[in-house]
């Protein structure tokens, strides 16, 4: 799990330009970011059909689209989404008033633990397996994780690289429901 600052990332993100390619990935990866570092195979997953997939890694069901987004056949489609953190619990919890998605409407904010599961290290922009989770946003999505030592800042990670800070909870991110099972 990355987690880091501002300047930690940049080295990270140095780094992966130094380390370059290495051996042929999955189809979801992209030539010369890191092939070698594919961590979210689409066999990791069980698609349901209904919007939403099981991680068999971590036994957590995603929501396939953000919150804004819908799911049609095969791709999620609309704009996601973006709220401040108070203003993205409060999403989840509405989401869940709505329906939910795939008849669940126990819908969750992740932790940050949980959202860098997700995050695929063997592409950039976004950094995830859009076959999994198509037409995500590169931007930064919101975890139920609080801020280390300031109450005024939580986690997020960017799906731009696939790193994790900390931030103001008055920015405005997207969000990815989870759900434990």
């Amino acid at each position: 799990m990355i987690r880091s600052s501002f300047f930690t990332s940049l080295f990270f993100i140095s780094l992966a330009f130094i380390v370059g390619p290495a051996l042929a990935g999955e189809g979801h990866c992209e030539p010369g970011v890191g092939e070698e570092r594919a961590n979210t195979p689409a066999g990791a997953f069980e698609f349901l059909r209904d919007g939403t997939v099981i991680h068999s890694d971590t036994n957590l069901q995603w929501a396939q689209c953000a919150i804004g987004q819908d799911w049609g056949p095969d791709s999620c489609t609309g704009i996601a989404d973006v709220f401040t953190w108070d203003d993205a619990k409060a999403a989840v919890e509405a989401f869940n008033r709505n329906g939910g998605v795939g008849g669940y409407t126990d819908w969750r904010l992740p932790t940050v633990d949980e959202l860098e599961t997700i995050a695929e290290h063997c592409r950039e922009a976004p950094a995830i397996n859009t076959t999994i989770f198509p037409d995500t946003p590169w931007a930064g999505f919101w975890s139920s994780s609080d801020g280390n030592d300031n109450a005024e800042h939580a986690w997020f990670v960017g799906f731009y690289y696939g790193l994790s800070f900390e931030y103001s909870r008055s920015a405005s991110y997207r969000v990815r429901p989870v759900r434990s099972r």
